[in-house]
């Protein structure tokens, strides 16, 4: 039945060369999307109507670029070897393409000897054919195996995509039980918290209720020893030791005024006298059993103690505070008392390890200064203790719990100290020795040890990657007081340089990356990085204020940053504005980006298209309150480059001088910005095609970048 459906074509011995040719041109097309070129050449070139050369030109002609176009070749190779040709070609269908062989002639296909044209012997031909059949055996088991493996393969996903599935619905079970122990933790912790205080409250009832009990039963037992007397005498005794009780009691509290306006003229301090006085425990003398009393109270206390809900105020007389104790941790984890001296004012007031110090107060030149240390780094603490000398108040935090976890994570090397900050820096400083960090201007660092150990002016810190909040390379770099003095002696040499450029009478030419960044303080008059000491009087600034010297600087080798993470389509702003103007209506053609119109709000805010700002860096700050962050790219502009441009300025009725001019007064601008830009070389294009091309590749690589901002200086 299949032999019948299939309507017999002409016979292909008795049809000329032309007629065969014109048979195989109407099937030109699709003998060239189905024949590979390089199954059928074995038997061409047996039936010796190609040769070895027609092959390797075939393959290896380069403007051959695709199957279909070899195939097509050869068809031409073999229109000239006439209707043999034409006959090979039909012959070879039939053994390779059955299918394609009765698409073009019409006839089915044979493999019978008296079938073919005799362009072959019949034994060479029978042999061709035995070795085709193989080769498709062999073929065929191969794809087969293939099918095998691929299945194997495609079972074993299927059952890792099953133990995946399963994994993950443990861990969203484990995630949830979890955060149900946390919460569970967290008003444990409260409830902790809450029985710690009443258990204070209790023990300095308790302990004042010792003493008093204590001094009634030694009266009454003197009163026992007196019983046999009259009652007269009983009741004039016990008036006259109720006259000398009161009397020493007067006494008492004259004497502890007296010492403790001693102390006062010796320390004046006008704020914490006044607190002092207004304190109840300061009229008590505890004298408590060790055995009974937290470890935060096993002391006696000849100082004034003030107690603010989990705040210990204590007050204490001392040469120098910091050889007394020394301190752990950092602006992250806050500032511990580590190790107290024993013996030591400090060590008879109460002050132990694992106390947060949260405020310092004490006086210098006659002034009384007040430093808050609660986010100090340990650089700033370590400062800010060394000042003290003399009376002095310590506000001091229990936190014991942390302070033994931070110990836990530095004997682990987990972390370094308890300091955690990023600075971005203004200033390039090259590799030196003991791993000292190779860092260019405007790089971001994580900062991790303000104090390491065994240094006295460097801090450890780590080069951040720029898509991400991670650390990469780790190493030393100056502290903020001596990479100060490093960019001022840049300035200078920069200076003497363009001063020394000028008198040759040629160009101060800078090359490589961007040496300075200059920033001051301006207004704020403090440097943003170092301890807040505040003077607690307001007579104002005099000669002879003891606020350190670090914080009178205005220019800033490092500034505080702090990470934002925007949407994806972020705004862009094109500068120069000349340059950013004549490319945007070009980029706002391109799929995804839209042009932001002044004075349309919304075309900025929409997020599924990266528009394009046409405002000034004056904006650029307004944008950031709004927490827009746009993507700031400055465009380096030559004199060749602008003569490339020349055309397309004029129709705007630009100049090649104005924007030279435009690019030369905007770039300075830059480095007032409060965050990151990108700068685009001028060698880095040549046209505007290849303008257009870097700013794509710019644009994406910036999109995907941390978003880091400084605080406001100005």
């Amino acid at each position: 039945m299949a032999e019948e459906s299939v309507p017999e074509g002409p016979n292909l011995k008795e049809l000329s060369e032309e007629e065969l040719w014109e048979l195989i041109n109407d099937n030109r097309h699709r003998i060239s999307l189905g024949v590979r070129p390089c199954i059928l050449f074995p038997y061409l070139r047996q039936v010796k109507v190609l040769t070895e050369v027609d092959e390797d030109e075939i393959l290896s002609r380069h403007n051959l670029t695709n199957r279909c176009m070899r195939t097509s070749y050869m068809l031409d190779l073999l229109r000239t070897q006439g209707r043999n040709g034409a006959i090979a070609l039909l012959e070879g269908l039939m053994i390779h393409y059955p299918v394609l062989y009765t698409q073009v002639t019409g006839r089915k296909p044979s493999t019978e000897p008296s079938r073919f044209s005799g362009l072959i012997k019949y034994s060479e031909l029978t042999e061709y054919l035995i070795r085709a059949v193989t080769g498709m055996q062999t073929e065929l088991q191969e794809a087969r195996n293939e099918a095998g493996k691929m299945s194997a393969r495609c079972s074993s996903l299927e059952s890792e995509v099953s133990q995946l599935m399963e994994h993950e619905e443990k861990c969203s079970h484990l995630q949830t039980e979890n955060e149900r122990l946390q919460r569970h933790l967290g008003s444990l912790q409260r409830e902790v918290t809450k029985l710690k205080d009443e258990k204070c409250d209790l023990y300095i009832r308790y302990t004042a209720s010792i003493e008093e009990k204590s001094a009634i039963n030694g009266r009454l037992h003197d009163l026992n020893l007196q019983a046999y007397q009259s009652r007269d005498d009983a009741q004039a005794m016990i008036a006259r030791i109720l006259a000398e009780k009161d009397t020493l009691r007067s006494q008492l509290v004259e004497l502890q005024e007296a010492v403790f306006m001693l102390q006062a003229k010796r320390s004046p301090r006008p704020r914490l006298r006044k607190s002092s006085k207004s304190t109840p425990i300061f009229s008590l003398l505890l004298s408590v059993s060790k055995s009974s009393a937290p470890p935060f109270l096993v002391r006696s206390r000849p100082k004034a103690i003030r107690v603010n809900g989990r705040v210990l105020s204590l007050s204490l007389q001392c040469e120098a505070l910091l050889s007394q104790l020394s301190v752990v941790g950092g602006n992250k984890s806050g500032v511990f008392v580590h190790q107290v001296t024993e013996g030591s004012a400090a060590h008879a007031v109460g002050i132990s390890p694992g106390a947060q110090i949260v405020e310092v107060r004490y006086e210098q030149n006659s002034r009384a200064l007040r430093m808050v240390l609660e986010d100090s780094t340990l650089e700033e603490a370590t400062w800010a203790l060394g000042q003290v000398t003399g009376f002095c108040q310590l506000s001091l935090r229990p936190r014991q719990n942390d302070y033994e976890a931070l110990l836990q994570q530095l004997q682990n090397s987990t972390m370094s100290s308890g300091d955690s900050f990023y600075i971005r820096v203004n200033l390039s400083l090259p590799a030196g020795a003991s791993g000292t960090l190779a860092v260019s201007c405007n790089d971001i660092l994580h900062v991790t040890n303000t104090r390491p150990a065994g240094t006295e002016d460097l801090w450890q810190a780590s080069q951040v990657h720029p898509c991400q909040l991670l650390d990469l390379h780790s190493g030393t770099v100056p502290n903020y007081y001596r990479a100060q003095r490093l960019l001022i002696q840049t300035i200078e040499d920069m200076s003497f340089q363009t001063k020394n450029c000028l008198k040759a009478g040629r160009e101060n030419t800078w090359s490589g990356q961007k040496a300075v960044r200059i920033v001051s303080t301006g207004r704020q008059g403090r440097n943003p990085l170092w301890v807040s000491v505040d003077e607690e009087n307001t007579n104002g600034t005099e000669s002879g204020s003891p606020v350190p010297p670090k914080s009178c600087v205005t220019l800033m080798p490092y500034t505080l940053v702090t990470p934002h993470f925007p949407p994806v389509c972020r705004p862009i702003l094109l500068l120069p504005t000349i340059l950013g103007r004549m490319l945007e209506k070009k980029l706002a053609s391109w799929q995804g980006f839209q042009l932001c119109e002044p004075g349309k709000k919304r075309c900025i805010v929409i997020a599924s298209h990266t528009h394009l700002c046409r405002c000034s860096l004056d904006c650029v700050r307004r944008l950031h309150r709004s927490e827009i962050y746009p993507v700031i790219i400055f465009i380096g502009v030559s004199a060749r480059n602008a003569r490339k441009l020349k055309s397309k300025l004029q129709r705007g009725g630009q100049t090649e001088e104005q924007l030279l001019a435009c690019s030369k007064s905007e770039e300075p601008l830059l480095d007032k910005l409060p965050c990151l830009y990108h700068s685009m070389a001028p060698d880095s294009w040549c046209d505007q095609n290849s303008l257009l091309t870097s700013l794509r590749t710019v644009i994406w690589e910036e999109q995907r970048k941390v978003v880091w901002v400084e605080p406001d200086l100005w």
